[in-house]
Protein backbone atom coordinates (compact mmCIF):
# COMPACT_ATOMS: atom_id res chain seq x y z
CA UNK A 1 0.00 0.00 0.00
CA UNK A 2 1.02 3.30 -0.87
CA UNK A 3 -0.33 7.29 -0.09
CA UNK A 4 -0.15 8.66 -3.43
CA UNK A 5 -0.75 12.76 -2.53
CA UNK A 6 -2.57 14.70 -5.42
CA UNK A 7 -1.67 18.02 -5.28
CA UNK A 8 -5.11 20.88 -6.05
CA UNK A 9 -4.84 23.78 -8.47
CA UNK A 10 -5.01 27.06 -8.03
CA UNK A 11 -8.71 27.40 -7.42
CA UNK A 12 -9.95 23.67 -7.70
CA UNK A 13 -12.08 22.49 -4.51
CA UNK A 14 -12.05 19.21 -3.32
CA UNK A 15 -15.11 16.67 -3.75
CA UNK A 16 -14.30 13.95 -1.59
CA UNK A 17 -13.53 13.97 2.31
CA UNK A 18 -11.04 11.52 4.05
CA UNK A 19 -12.08 8.29 4.57
CA UNK A 20 -14.23 8.38 1.50
CA UNK A 21 -13.24 5.27 -1.03
CA UNK A 22 -12.72 6.69 -5.05
CA UNK A 23 -12.01 4.83 -8.22
CA UNK A 24 -10.27 5.37 -10.90
CA UNK A 25 -11.65 7.98 -13.23
CA UNK A 26 -13.72 9.49 -10.19
CA UNK A 27 -14.08 13.23 -10.06
CA UNK A 28 -12.17 14.28 -6.98
CA UNK A 29 -11.96 17.82 -7.21
CA UNK A 30 -13.03 20.79 -9.04
CA UNK A 31 -12.28 24.54 -10.17
CA UNK A 32 -15.61 26.21 -11.48
CA UNK A 33 -15.35 29.26 -13.82
CA UNK A 34 -17.32 32.27 -13.36
CA UNK A 35 -20.13 32.83 -16.09
CA UNK A 36 -19.18 37.11 -16.17
CA UNK A 37 -15.84 38.76 -15.70
CA UNK A 38 -15.16 42.57 -14.03
CA UNK A 39 -13.03 44.28 -16.36
CA UNK A 40 -11.98 47.77 -14.50
CA UNK A 41 -11.66 50.73 -17.33
CA UNK A 42 -10.32 53.49 -15.09
CA UNK A 43 -7.78 51.39 -13.45
CA UNK A 44 -6.60 49.47 -16.44
CA UNK A 45 -6.09 52.62 -18.37
CA UNK A 46 -5.34 54.98 -15.73
CA UNK A 47 -8.24 57.14 -16.75
CA UNK A 48 -10.46 59.52 -14.65
CA UNK A 49 -13.77 57.94 -13.93
CA UNK A 50 -15.01 60.96 -16.13
CA UNK A 51 -13.77 60.29 -18.78
CA UNK A 52 -14.14 56.15 -19.30
CA UNK A 53 -16.88 56.78 -21.29
CA UNK A 54 -14.60 58.59 -24.23
CA UNK A 55 -12.60 55.67 -23.85
CA UNK A 56 -15.06 52.66 -24.40
CA UNK A 57 -14.86 50.81 -27.88
CA UNK A 58 -17.83 48.39 -26.31
CA UNK A 59 -20.88 49.25 -24.97
CA UNK A 60 -23.89 47.16 -23.32
CA UNK A 61 -25.40 44.78 -25.64
CA UNK A 62 -22.43 44.11 -27.97
CA UNK A 63 -20.71 41.03 -28.49
CA UNK A 64 -17.07 40.64 -27.67
CA UNK A 65 -14.76 38.35 -28.97
CA UNK A 66 -11.16 36.94 -28.14
CA UNK A 67 -8.38 40.03 -29.62
CA UNK A 68 -11.31 42.70 -29.70
CA UNK A 69 -10.22 45.81 -28.02
CA UNK A 70 -12.73 46.89 -25.36
CA UNK A 71 -11.36 50.42 -24.51
CA UNK A 72 -8.39 52.05 -25.89
CA UNK A 73 -6.58 55.68 -24.50
CA UNK A 74 -5.23 58.45 -26.86
CA UNK A 75 -3.05 61.03 -26.53
CA UNK A 76 -3.89 64.50 -27.78
CA UNK A 77 -1.98 63.54 -31.48
CA UNK A 78 -5.17 60.69 -31.67
CA UNK A 79 -1.68 58.17 -31.07
CA UNK A 80 -2.77 54.80 -29.21
CA UNK A 81 -1.04 54.91 -25.73
CA UNK A 82 -2.77 52.17 -24.03
CA UNK A 83 -5.24 49.48 -24.72
CA UNK A 84 -7.45 47.10 -23.09
CA UNK A 85 -7.72 43.60 -25.11
CA UNK A 86 -10.61 40.92 -24.80
CA UNK A 87 -8.91 37.70 -23.76
CA UNK A 88 -12.71 35.76 -23.77
CA UNK A 89 -15.92 35.80 -25.85
CA UNK A 90 -19.10 37.18 -24.36
CA UNK A 91 -21.78 39.41 -24.41
CA UNK A 92 -20.78 43.44 -22.65
CA UNK A 93 -24.18 43.70 -19.66
CA UNK A 94 -23.92 46.60 -18.32
CA UNK A 95 -21.30 49.73 -17.40
CA UNK A 96 -20.88 50.97 -13.97
CA UNK A 97 -20.17 55.09 -13.94
CA UNK A 98 -19.38 55.08 -10.43
CA UNK A 99 -16.73 52.25 -10.34
CA UNK A 100 -15.75 52.48 -13.85
CA UNK A 101 -16.44 48.79 -14.02
CA UNK A 102 -17.17 46.77 -17.36
CA UNK A 103 -19.74 43.57 -16.87
CA UNK A 104 -19.19 40.84 -19.95
CA UNK A 105 -21.12 37.28 -19.74
CA UNK A 106 -19.29 34.59 -21.09
CA UNK A 107 -21.14 33.12 -24.05
CA UNK A 108 -20.89 29.47 -22.86
CA UNK A 109 -22.56 28.01 -19.73
CA UNK A 110 -20.72 28.12 -16.50
CA UNK A 111 -17.08 25.96 -16.91
CA UNK A 112 -15.91 23.34 -15.00
CA UNK A 113 -12.82 21.90 -14.56
CA UNK A 114 -12.44 18.71 -13.36
CA UNK A 115 -9.10 16.91 -10.95
CA UNK A 116 -9.41 12.85 -12.00
CA UNK A 117 -8.42 10.48 -9.51
CA UNK A 118 -5.81 7.97 -10.86
CA UNK A 119 -6.41 5.04 -8.57
CA UNK A 120 -8.71 3.16 -6.57
CA UNK A 121 -8.32 4.04 -3.42
CA UNK A 122 -9.38 5.70 0.03
CA UNK A 123 -8.74 8.98 1.07
CA UNK A 124 -6.43 9.39 3.83
CA UNK A 125 -5.77 13.02 3.97
CA UNK A 126 -7.75 16.26 2.28
CA UNK A 127 -6.98 20.10 2.54
CA UNK A 128 -7.04 22.90 0.76
CA UNK A 129 -3.67 21.97 -1.23
CA UNK A 130 -3.81 18.41 -1.52
CA UNK A 131 -5.63 14.97 -1.75
CA UNK A 132 -3.76 11.81 -0.43
CA UNK A 133 -4.97 8.20 -1.66
CA UNK A 134 -3.93 5.25 0.01
CA UNK A 135 -4.14 2.67 -2.53
CA UNK A 136 -2.68 -0.94 -3.44
CA UNK A 137 -2.89 -0.20 -6.94
CA UNK A 138 -0.31 1.82 -7.66
CA UNK A 139 3.97 2.28 -7.12
CA UNK A 140 5.83 4.98 -6.84
CA UNK A 141 9.18 6.01 -7.51
CA UNK A 142 11.29 8.56 -5.23
CA UNK A 143 13.76 9.57 -8.55
CA UNK A 144 13.33 11.99 -11.41
CA UNK A 145 10.98 10.40 -14.10
CA UNK A 146 10.69 11.64 -17.33
CA UNK A 147 8.35 11.79 -20.38
CA UNK A 148 4.69 11.95 -20.46
CA UNK A 149 2.14 9.70 -19.49
CA UNK A 150 1.78 6.62 -21.02
CA UNK A 151 -0.44 3.37 -20.70
CA UNK A 152 0.52 0.25 -22.34
CA UNK A 153 0.66 -3.67 -21.46
CA UNK A 154 4.10 -4.72 -19.55
CA UNK A 155 6.47 -6.10 -21.17
CA UNK A 156 9.39 -7.87 -18.92
CA UNK A 157 12.84 -7.74 -20.31
CA UNK A 158 14.24 -10.99 -18.72
CA UNK A 159 17.61 -10.65 -20.16
CA UNK A 160 18.13 -7.19 -18.14
CA UNK A 161 17.98 -8.65 -15.00
CA UNK A 162 20.84 -10.96 -15.46
CA UNK A 163 24.65 -9.62 -15.41
CA UNK A 164 24.87 -9.16 -18.84
CA UNK A 165 26.64 -6.27 -21.10
CA UNK A 166 24.10 -3.40 -22.30
CA UNK A 167 25.24 -3.79 -25.48
CA UNK A 168 23.67 -7.14 -25.73
CA UNK A 169 20.20 -5.77 -24.75
CA UNK A 170 19.86 -3.45 -27.80
CA UNK A 171 19.86 -7.29 -29.57
CA UNK A 172 16.94 -8.64 -27.07
CA UNK A 173 15.08 -5.31 -26.93
CA UNK A 174 13.34 -5.80 -30.49
CA UNK A 175 9.72 -5.54 -31.90
CA UNK A 176 8.03 -7.73 -29.33
CA UNK A 177 8.08 -4.45 -27.05
CA UNK A 178 6.14 -2.10 -29.15
CA UNK A 179 3.33 -0.17 -28.05
CA UNK A 180 4.48 -2.00 -23.95
CA UNK A 181 6.05 -0.76 -20.83
CA UNK A 182 8.94 -2.57 -20.98
CA UNK A 183 10.35 -3.52 -17.64
CA UNK A 184 13.80 -4.60 -16.62
CA UNK A 185 16.80 -4.10 -14.32
CA UNK A 186 19.46 -1.64 -15.80
CA UNK A 187 18.46 0.17 -18.61
CA UNK A 188 21.54 2.52 -20.12
CA UNK A 189 20.54 5.93 -22.23
CA UNK A 190 21.16 3.32 -25.48
CA UNK A 191 18.69 1.19 -24.43
CA UNK A 192 16.32 3.96 -23.64
CA UNK A 193 16.97 5.55 -26.99
CA UNK A 194 16.68 2.35 -29.12
CA UNK A 195 13.46 1.52 -27.27
CA UNK A 196 12.35 5.82 -27.87
CA UNK A 197 13.32 4.96 -32.22
CA UNK A 198 11.06 1.30 -32.08
CA UNK A 199 8.05 2.77 -30.05
CA UNK A 200 7.88 1.34 -26.98
CA UNK A 201 5.28 3.17 -24.48
CA UNK A 202 7.43 3.54 -21.87
CA UNK A 203 10.14 2.16 -19.49
CA UNK A 204 10.23 1.25 -15.50
CA UNK A 205 13.81 -0.18 -14.52
CA UNK A 206 15.55 -0.52 -11.15
CA UNK A 207 18.67 0.71 -12.56
CA UNK A 208 18.87 4.44 -14.99
CA UNK A 209 21.11 6.65 -13.99
CA UNK A 210 19.78 10.40 -13.06
CA UNK A 211 21.40 11.40 -16.07
CA UNK A 212 20.39 9.61 -18.47
CA UNK A 213 16.83 10.42 -17.34
CA UNK A 214 18.09 13.78 -17.39
CA UNK A 215 19.01 13.37 -20.90
CA UNK A 216 15.94 12.29 -21.81
CA UNK A 217 13.92 15.97 -20.14
CA UNK A 218 16.50 17.66 -22.06
CA UNK A 219 15.81 15.94 -25.50
CA UNK A 220 11.90 16.32 -25.02
CA UNK A 221 11.22 12.94 -24.92
CA UNK A 222 8.02 12.09 -24.15
CA UNK A 223 8.04 8.54 -24.07
CA UNK A 224 8.65 7.99 -19.99
CA UNK A 225 11.24 6.18 -18.45
CA UNK A 226 11.53 5.91 -14.40
CA UNK A 227 13.22 4.02 -11.87
CA UNK A 228 11.75 1.88 -8.81
CA UNK A 229 12.94 -0.14 -5.82
CA UNK A 230 13.44 -3.95 -6.29
CA UNK A 231 10.49 -4.13 -4.20
CA UNK A 232 8.07 -2.34 -6.09
CA UNK A 233 9.36 -4.44 -9.23
CA UNK A 234 8.69 -7.66 -8.00
CA UNK A 235 5.08 -6.58 -7.58
CA UNK A 236 4.99 -5.22 -11.04
CA UNK A 237 6.56 -8.20 -12.59
CA UNK A 238 3.02 -9.91 -11.13
CA UNK A 239 1.21 -7.73 -13.53
CA UNK A 240 3.06 -9.15 -16.93
CA UNK A 241 0.55 -8.82 -20.01
CA UNK A 242 -1.59 -6.79 -18.46
CA UNK A 243 -1.84 -2.73 -18.86
CA UNK A 244 -0.29 -0.05 -16.16
CA UNK A 245 -0.34 3.40 -16.95
CA UNK A 246 2.79 5.85 -16.13
CA UNK A 247 1.75 8.74 -14.26
CA UNK A 248 4.65 11.14 -14.71
CA UNK A 249 3.50 13.76 -12.64
CA UNK A 250 2.98 11.96 -9.65
CA UNK A 251 6.14 9.68 -10.28
CA UNK A 252 3.65 6.84 -9.79
CA UNK A 253 3.03 3.70 -11.67
CA UNK A 254 -0.90 2.82 -12.05
CA UNK A 255 -2.36 -0.75 -12.26
CA UNK A 256 -4.86 -0.77 -14.83
CA UNK A 257 -8.20 -2.45 -14.04
CA UNK A 258 -8.37 -5.95 -15.69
Amino acid sequence: MISLPILLPEGFSSLVVAGMDVTAGQVIAHKISPSEVTVNIAQGLNVPLKYVKKVLKKNPGDKVSQGDVIAEKRNLFGKKQAAIISEIEGIVTRYERDTGNLFVRIDQQTATNELISPVDGRVDLCNNKEIVIHTDKAVTSGRVVSGANSTGEVFVLEESFADRESSSMLFYLDSRAIGKVVLGGKFTREILIKGVSIGVAGFIGTDIREQDLEYMIQKKITVPAMEIDTEAMSQLIQWKGKDVRIDAQHKTVVLQKT
